[in-house]
C-alpha cells in the first residue's frame, strides 16, 4: 500500500481502529447477504442456506442481514434463491446506509448514484414496490447492469435515469421524501491486499477531485428533497476530505438550511467512531457527532454514514 495512505490512516484512526483496519485489508472479505422481500422471505432463504450445509449468524446492528460463517460466495450463488433473486449478497455497511434512510411505503425516493443497484434494490424491497423510486447514475455502461439487477430482484416501482447527479437539484427540486447519495469515493474502506488495483490507483489528488464532486452531489440532494425530508450521504472511504469536510462545507452554505440528525441507536455498529473535528491543520465549524465512521472488521467493510434533514 502507498506509504502516504498508511500514514494518513494512522492519523485518522485510533491505534486500535488502525490495527483493525490493516488486519481487515489482509483478511478474506466478509460475506453478508439479505433476503429480498420482493421474491422471498428471511425464513425461506435461511432454511435453504442452512440445508445446503452453510452456516450463518445475524449482524445485530444491521437488520435483515446475515454473515456467512461457513461457506463461500460461490456456495451462495449456487442456491436457487440466488438464481431466482430471493437472496442478495451485500456488505452490511452498505445495507446500513439504506436503513439510515428510514424509508416507508408510498414515499418518493431518489438514489442519486445508483449503479450497480445494491442499495436501489434494497430500498425498493423496503418500500414493497410502492411509491416511486428514481435510480440515477452518470455511467451508461453501469446502467445496463443496474437494469438487469432490478429485473432479477422483481423491482417494479423504479425509473432509471442517466446523467450527472449534481444536475438533479435543478431538474428535480423539492420532489422527494428521501434521497441517498452514496457518493463516488476513493474506496479506502474496501482495500484488500489480494486486489492491489484499488490502492494502486489511490492518490491525494483523486481525493481532492472527488471531494469537489461529492459536495456538488450533496448540495443537489438537499435541493431535491422536500422540507422535512432526509438525505443520507455515505462513502466507503476514511478520507476526511470526502467525509467530514464535505458535510461541513455544505452545512456552511448560506443557501442550505439543514441539520445532521442521529442514526437510530440500534443501527450503530460497535466498531463505529465519531467523525474528526480537525484534519491537516483545518477545523470543521459544525458539530458532526451524529455522523459515524465504520471501521472494517470481520463483519463488514469500512464506511461513513451521515443523515441530514432539510429544514427549509
Amino acid at each position: 500500500m502507498p506509504k502516504q495512505c498508511i500514514k494518513r490512516l494512522k492519523a485518522i484512526l485510533t491505534e486500535k481502529d488502525y490495527v483493525m483496519a490493516l488486519r481487515s485489508f489482509e483478511a478474506q472479505k466478509p460475506i453478508t447477504f439479505r433476503a429480498n422481500a420482493l421474491r422471498s422471505t428471511d425464513k425461506d432463504v435461511l432454511e435453504q442456506v442452512h440445508q445446503s450445509g452453510l452456516e450463518t449468524t445475524p449482524v445485530p446492528w444491521c437488520p435483515m442481514t446475515h454473515l456467512l460463517t461457513k461457506g463461500t460466495i460461490r456456495d451462495l450463488q449456487e442456491l436457487s434463491a440466488w438464481e431466482d433473486g430471493g437472496l442478495y449478497i451485500q456488505a452490511a455497511s452498505s445495507a446500513l446506509a439504506v436503513h439510515a434512510m428510514q424509508v416507508e411505503q408510498g414515499m418518493r425516493v431518489l438514489d442519486m448514484c445508483a449503479a450497480p443497484g445494491s442499495k436501489t434494490t434494497f430500498i425498493a424491497a423496503l418500500m414493497q414496490n410502492t411509491g416511486m423510486l428514481i435510480a440515477n447514475d452518470r455511467s451508461r455502461k453501469r446502467l445496463y447492469r443496474l437494469r438487469e439487477i432490478l429485473q432479477n430482484q422483481g423491482v417494479t416501482n423504479t425509473e432509471v435515469l442517466y446523467g450527472p447527479g449534481e444536475r438533479l437539484g435543478q431538474t428535480h427540486a423539492n420532489c422527494f421524501d428521501r434521497v441517498l447519495v452514496d457518493a463516488p469515493c476513493s474506496g479506502e474502506g474496501r482495500f484488500r491486499l489480494d486486489k492491489p488495483l484499488r490502492f494502486e490507483r489511490w492518490s491525494t489528488q483523486e481525493i481532492r477531485s472527488l471531494s469537489k464532486l461529492q459536495e456538488q452531489l450533496l448540495v443537489a440532494a438537499l435541493r431535491c428533497v422536500n422540507v422535512g425530508g432526509l438525505v443520507v450521504y455515505s462513502t466507503c472511504t476514511f478520507a476526511p476530505e470526502e467525509n467530514e469536510f464535505v458535510l461541513d462545507k455544505v452545512l456552511n452554505r448560506n443557501s442550505i438550511n439543514a441539520k445532521l440528525v442521529p442514526l437510530p441507536s440500534h443501527l450503530i455498529p460497535p466498531t463505529s467512531s465519531i467523525p474528526l473535528s480537525e484534519w491537516d491543520g483545518n477545523s470543521v465549524k459544525n458539530n458532526l457527532s451524529n455522523a459515524i465512521r465504520i471501521v472494517p472488521d470481520s463483519t463488514t467493510t469500512g464506511f461513513f454514514i451521515s443523515c441530514l434533514q432539510r429544514l427549509s
